[in-house]
C-alpha cells in the first residue's frame, strides 16, 4: 500500500466539507458562495484520483473499483433501505422518500444524483450524493483502458486528448436530454479531470505550486464562479470550457491551501482524517441529506428570522452524522470492511509460504 500524502487527504477533507455546505445552502445555492463551491467540489476528487493514478491490469482496476467504490455504494443503499422503512412510521424527523419501496430500488439501480432527465415518459428518483462513487468507478475503468490501450503509440498524448474530449463531449451532449444510468454522463465528462490530474502528476506541477500559479488559478476560479453554476452531476454548464477552467483553478487553490495547512499539526490531523475517510463522510452525509427532516425544521423555526444564522446551524447539524460515522465505522468489524475494504478486507491474504529445499 502506498504511503498516504497528507496534503491530498486535507484537500479531500476540504472538498467533503464543501460538499456538505453546498448541500445546506437552501435559498443560497445559486449565490456567489454556492457557485464557488460547486465549481470545484466534485471535480477535485477526479483531479486527485488522476494525480494518484497508476496503470493497472484491467481486472485489477475493476476489482479495486468494486471493493473501494461499489461496495460502499451498495452498503449505503442498504442503510437507506433500512431508514426508508423507519420513515414509514411517520416520524417527524424523517422524510418519506421516495414515494414507494419500488421507487427506492429504481433509484438505487439507476444511480443518478439529480432529478431524472429521460427521453421517454418515466421518472427515476435521485440516489443523492453517492452518485460520485458510481461515476468514479466507471470513469476509472475507462481511463485505465485509454491509458493502457494507447501507451505504445508514438502520439499517445494527442490520441488520449482526442478520445477523452470525444467521450466528454458525448457525455455533455447526451445529458441535455438524457441522464444515463449509473451517472454515466458525469463519468464520461470527468475523464477530462482525471487526465488533467494525471498530467499534473506526470509533470510534477502540484509538488510546489508557485504563488503566480496560485493567483492565476484563483482568478480562473473566480471568473468561472462569477459567471455560471457548474453541476457536474448533470454536466450542467452554459460554458463548458469555462467550467473546466474554474474547476481546475478552484482545485489548485484548495490544493495549495492544503499544502500550507499540512504544516499545522492540529488542523492537518482533523482535516486529514476527514479526507482519509471521505467515503464514509460522503455516504453517511447522503443518508442524512436524503432522509433527515431536521434542517427543514430548523429553517421553519421562529427562534430567529436571520436566514444566515439558520443556515449556519443547519451546517453544524449536517456535520453530526458524518463525524459520528467517522468515529464509529472504522471501529466496527464487518461494517468497516464495507467502507474501508483496502485497510480492512473481509478475507486477509495469507502470507506466501516459502519452501526451502533441503541441502544434502
Amino acid at each position: 500500500m502506498r504511503k498516504r500524502v497528507m496534503w491530498i487527504d486535507i484537500a479531500r477533507g476540504i472538498a467533503m466539507l464543501s460538499v456538505i455546505v453546498g448541500h445546506s445552502l437552501f435559498y443560497y445555492v445559486s449565490s456567489d458562495v454556492g457557485r464557488y463551491i460547486y465549481a470545484f467540489h466534485m471535480p477535485i476528487f477526479f483531479i486527485l484520483s488522476g494525480y494518484l493514478y497508476r496503470e493497472k491490469a484491467y481486472a485489477k482496476e475493476l476489482k479495486g473499483a468494486a471493493k473501494n467504490l461499489l461496495l460502499p455504494y451498495y452498503a449505503t443503499c442498504l442503510v437507506m433501505i433500512a431508514v426508508f422503512f423507519v420513515a414509514q412510521l411517520k416520524t417527524p424527523w424523517l422524510v418519506n422518500y421516495p414515494a414507494s419501496f419500488s421507487d427506492l430500488v429504481s433509484a438505487i439501480f439507476y444511480g443518478i444524483g439529480a432529478d431524472s432527465r429521460l427521453p421517454f415518459p418515466a421518472h427515476v428518483d435521485s440516489i443523492g450524493a453517492i452518485w460520485l462513487l458510481l461515476a468514479m468507478a466507471i470513469a476509472l475503468q475507462l481511463f485505465n483502458l485509454i491509458i493502457v490501450f494507447t501507451k505504445r503509440l508514438k502520439s499517445k498524448r494527442l490520441v488520449r486528448v482526442f478520445i477523452i474530449c470525444l467521450l466528454a463531449i458525448l457525455g455533455k451532449l447526451i445529458a441535455t436530454n438524457w441522464l444515463l444510468p449509473l451517472s454515466l454522463n458525469a463519468a464520461l465528462f470527468s475523464l477530462v479531470f482525471l487526465y488533467i490530474g494525471y498530467l499534473l502528476q506526470e509533470q510534477q506541477l502540484l509538488e510546489d505550486i508557485s504563488w503566480k500559479i496560485f493567483i492565476v488559478a484563483l482568478f480562473s476560479w473566480g471568473l468561472a464562479a462569477s459567471n455560471q453554476m457548474f453541476l457536474l452531476v448533470s454536466v450542467g454548464a452554459s460554458d463548458t470550457l469555462l467550467a473546466i477552467l474554474g474547476a481546475v483553478g478552484g482545485s489548485i487553490v484548495v490544493i495549495k491551501l492544503s499544502q500550507l495547512i499540512a504544516t499545522k499539526k492540529v488542523v492537518d490531523s482533523t482535516l486529514g482524517t476527514f479526507g482519509r475517510l471521505s467515503i464514509i463522510v460522503l455516504c453517511f452525509h447522503d443518508v442524512d441529506l436524503t432522509y433527515s427532516q431536521v434542517p427543514q425544521m430548523i429553517m421553519a423555526a421562529d427562534f430567529t428570522q436571520n436566514l444566515i444564522v439558520k443556515i449556519i446551524i443547519v451546517n453544524l447539524y449536517r456535520l453530526i452524522i458524518p463525524v459520528l460515522a467517522v468515529l464509529l465505522v472504522p471501529r466496527i468489524p464487518g461494517v468497516r470492511s464495507l467502507y474501508l475494504n483496502r485497510q480492512y478486507p473481509f478475507l486477509k491474504r495469507k502470507p506466501d509460504l516459502v519452501v526451502k529445499k533441503k541441502t544434502n
